[in-house]
């Protein structure tokens, strides 16, 4: 049966496989093994030695080409260690297959019975259940006759909209087991994207059209790279400016003429019509909202992110759509009203100056002397980053400074904000366009969370020319910060050292791991080397194809 199970996802389209082995793989071993007389078609394996890697990876292979992924991980010690990466995947509204051994059923007498201590101490009495509020599905395989009919129904789940991962065991004895029935049956149809209704988009084109200064916001609307270059047309013809926040991906080119920056309460002080485009938090309530007589208006595939707890962003219209639907949509109903033809200058001179300031943060910072710091940082990445290279940033990586303006070419931190996904993510991209330059921005304690050891010896397994930077500041920012924003007249505010819930003294030297897997190690700790460094990396990863650490002190 584990033959007719792999078979079955490389003819769903399933080419890769990310696996943490166990004993449940027995089955998978032998089918691996025998391919070469079987001639049976199997997806690419891709061994992870860990489970934080396996679906971070996953998670990036999918950013990279937009194709379901799958996982196998080791029965129950292995679903608990992945547990924080699939929190991130389900956040994202990443589809990725799930699977994981299940502990032998049986104590004896059958082929995958119990026949090791650990079968006893790892079953569980809902493995599924670590991770049931996560995933969109879960199921256990009974038996090999119905193989095709789950592996269909989990791809067909995953991919619906709102996508997001998916849950199968597979008890050991299953997967040993024999196939009873035809194995070939048609791949069911693909799910369709959800499109407006088109009530709901002549209203929302009415409030655009007659808006003094009409705002969409979003920090995710690019997730699809074919809705970067529909909303940047939709923005510049019937001047809507656009302003990012928590962003995600490349929505809009940093150098568009309406591109409001991301300092989104500054913009909703001013916009009479606020158009939210699938963004969990676009504005946080305690701070900053839209004006009371602004219209609001919430669109996505799941405007109300329904599986969040609680979420009350105001809306006054609501629109459930894909946004690659939307935007079309939207464009086509504004064509048919009158928009002031002024208004697109009329915004781009008021939202120039917010976009003004990243040349004034490259000017200030490149001039400044002192220590590295992020800022100084984000500067040196702009100057030498070719305008085609992935940044994959857990931390540091400041989208308003390095001004990205092709599609698919940043990706930030998942809302779930689960540490230990930017490195292992960056690797699943860089499987997913071999060719291209990928860099991993990340903070000391994001890096050492990712489980480095594991990740450089899987970019020399997989030979995965990933650049790595580093900033390393030996504390836990977030941590401080937070500390400082409750409280910011309390004893933290005023105490001369870094609280020790926020410290991570003493750094290692990280470029150590990547030496240890034959990778090339940079330390930098004066602004004068940063740059060098940088190009010196950049050649490494593009000339030689070696995976590069720079290793960052930063302020």
């Amino acid at each position: 049966m584990a033959e007719a199970f792999l078979v079955q996802l490389r003819r769903r389209g399933v080419e890769r496989l990310f696996v943490n082995s166990g004993t449940d793989f027995a089955s998978l071993v032998e089918a691996y093994a025998r391919r070469k007389d079987s001639g049976l078609d199997l997806p690419d394996v891709v061994v992870c030695a860990h489970e934080n890697l396996a679906v971070s990876m996953a998670h990036g292979s999918y950013l990279g080409d937009g194709r379901v992924q799958a996982v196998m991980l080791h029965t129950s010690v292995g679903t608990a260690n992945a547990v924080c990466a699939v929190f991130n995947a389900a956040r994202s509204r990443v589809p990725v297959l799930l699977t994981a051994g299940r502990t032998p059923l049986f104590e004896h007498s059958m082929l995958g019975s119990r026949d090791a201590p650990i079968h006893w101490a790892q079953e569980m009495f809902d493995q599924a259940g670590m991770l049931r509020e996560l995933v969109k599905w879960d199921y256990e395989l009974r038996d090999g006759a119905h193989v095709q009919d789950v592996v269909d129904r989990a791809l067909d789940i995953a991919t619906t909209e709102p996508r997001g991962p998916v849950y199968l065991s597979l008890p050991r004895e299953v997967l040993a087991g024999p196939v009873f029935g035809p194995q070939d049956s048609a791949a069911p149809a693909l799910p369709t994207t959800a499109h407006p209704d088109p009530a709901a988009v002549a209203q929302l084109a009415d409030h655009l059209a007659s808006a003094t200064f009409p705002v969409i916001v979003t920090g995710d609307a690019g997730a699809d790279r074919r809705a970067v270059p529909l909303l940047a047309e939709l923005s510049e013809r019937f001047g809507i400016a656009v302003v990012e926040s928590g962003v995600r991906h490349v929505n809009i080119p940093a150098d568009h003429p309406l591109h409001a920056g991301y300092a989104v309460g500054e913009v909703l002080a001013e916009a009479d019509v606020v158009c939210v485009l699938d963004l969990d938090v676009p504005w946080l309530p305690g701070s900053s909202t839209p004006r009371a007589d602004a219209v609001v208006v919430q669109c996505g595939p799941d405007p109300s992110f329904s599986r969040y707890p609680m979420r009350t962003h105001r809306t006054d219209l609501t629109i459930t759509a894909n946004i690659t639907a939307l935007l079309p949509a939207l464009t086509a109903a504004l064509a048919e009203r009158a928009v002031d033809p002024g208004r697109a200058d009329r915004l781009a001179a008021r939202v120039g100056g917010w976009r003004e300031r990243r040349a004034r943060l490259l000017e200030t910072e490149s001039a400044a002397g002192g220590p590295i710091t992020k800022a100084f940082l984000n500067t040196a990445l702009a100057q030498v980053r070719p305008s085609d290279a992935v940044v994959v940033n857990e931390y540091w990586a400041s989208p308003e400074i390095l001004g990205s303006t092709v599609p698919g070419t940043y990706f930030g931190t998942p809302p779930a904000g689960g540490l230990g996904w930017g490195l292992p993510a960056a690797m699943g991209v860089q499987l997913a366009r071999p060719t291209a330059t990928v860099i991993a921005t990340l903070g000391d304690g994001a890096y050492m969370f990712a489980n480095p050891a594991a990740c450089h010896q899987a970019m020399a397994m997989h030979h995965l020319p990933v650049l790595t930077v580093v900033c390393t500041n030996a504390h836990w920012g977030a941590v401080q910060s937070s500390a400082l924003r409750m409280y910011p007249d309390g004893h933290a505010a005023g105490a001369p050292e870094l609280s020790p819930l926020a410290r991570l003294d003493p750094a290692p030297r990280f470029a150590a791991y990547a030496e240890a897997s034959g990778g090339l190690g940079l330390h930098v700790t004066e602004r004068a080397e940063l740059v060098p460094a940088l190009q010196r990396a950049l050649r490494t990863v593009q000339d030689e194809r070696r995976h590069v650490l720079v290793d960052v002190e930063c302020a």
